[in-house]
């Protein structure tokens, strides 16, 4: 793991006192008005960038957006070079442990992969860090519940049987025990979820494991804070493990004084299982019903993607 350097602060340029300014010549016309910025589209940062014109592109795009990374050539195509290495070398392990378990609607295998690890690439160099590839895959299997860990990983909890599991309320207390037992059986992910990003935030990744009436489970809990304050955004995904694999994606946004929560399902589910299920959700968590989407998932990573049916938040443009 090393550390990027950091560049040293511009000096700011006092801006001219207006009273000094010389008067303004009768007959020359004012000056125009700046004309409005208008967002750029995924497909134009992806030019801009240099960068093929494919999915996993405009996921790294998405990602960079979302950590506040700047969308310079040499960074963007780093963090595409990172994932490609890495998934060539989790494929070259032909064992269950390093490889995803099914294919969703995200595409192929090998694809959502990818995905994964620029994801992963992506926060750390938020945090100012680079990580070698067995880092950046286990990071990447942090962030992604669909991809299993591997066999000679994290022995400590894998001489658990899943009895213990059982005895751990899926209580909000329960679910904190869970994630930080994980957090601390796990050196490099309790560095980098000590790190705070570039721009002041501080995104957490921690996973683990549960199961409940024979049903086994595999969660990422994810939460971005911003700054110092408690505020941020909250998501919690998890996926079954077995034949009939579900995935729930819960995101909790408290950014605002309104809290916000979106939920995305997969299997795809018939608009009026949505509605009933958004109801449900009102009245459990006590949040008006306008202030909750439930969406069929679409994207592997909604929330850091940034997707444009996002209720939660706006991208940042100027990055």
């Amino acid at each position: 793991m090393h550390l990027n350097k950091t560049t040293n602060a511009k000096s700011v340029t006092p801006k001219p006192s207006l009273e000094n300014a010389p008067a303004a010549k009768a007959g020359k016309p004012s000056a125009k008005p700046p004309a409005p910025i208008v967002p750029r589209s995924v497909t134009a940062m992806i030019a801009a960038a240099g960068l093929p014109a494919d999915k996993l592109s405009a996921s790294i795009i998405s990602f960079a957006r979302f950590f506040s990374l700047p969308l310079k050539h040499e960074l963007m195509t780093a963090i595409r070079r990172q994932a490609f290495a890495s998934a060539a070398q989790i494929d070259s392990v032909k064992t269950q442990a390093t490889a995803v378990e099914t294919a969703d609607s995200s595409g192929s295998v090998s694809a959502k992969l990818r995905e994964a690890l620029s994801l992963a690439a992506a926060a750390a160099e938020s945090k100012g860090v680079e990580l070698q590839p067995e880092a950046l895959e286990l990071f990447a299997e942090a962030v992604d519940p669909d991809l299993h860990k591997r066999q000679n990983r994290d022995k400590r909890r894998r001489n658990k049987d899943n009895d213990e599991h059982e005895t751990v309320p899926l209580t909000a207390s329960g679910i904190r025990e869970l994630a930080l037992e994980a957090a601390e059986n796990e050196p490099l992910l309790a560095i980098l979820n000590r790190l705070p990003c570039k721009n002041g935030q501080r995104w957490i990744v921690l996973p683990f494991d549960l199961c409940e009436n024979g049903r086994r489970f595999r969660v990422s809990l994810r939460i971005l804070l911003e700054g110092q304050t408690s505020n941020g955004l909250m998501v919690l995904d998890i996926t079954e493990i077995g034949e009939n694999k579900q995935r729930w994606l819960f995101a909790l946004d408290t950014r605002n004084k309104a809290a916000r929560l979106a939920v995305y399902l997969q299997p795809e589910q018939q608009p009026k299982i949505l509605a009933a299920f958004s109801k449900e959700l009102s009245r459990i968590m006590e949040i008006p019903l306008e202030r909750i989407s439930v969406k069929n998932l679409t994207e592997s990573f909604p929330c850091e993607s940034g997707c444009e049916d996002n209720p939660l938040f706006a991208i940042n443009e100027t990055v």
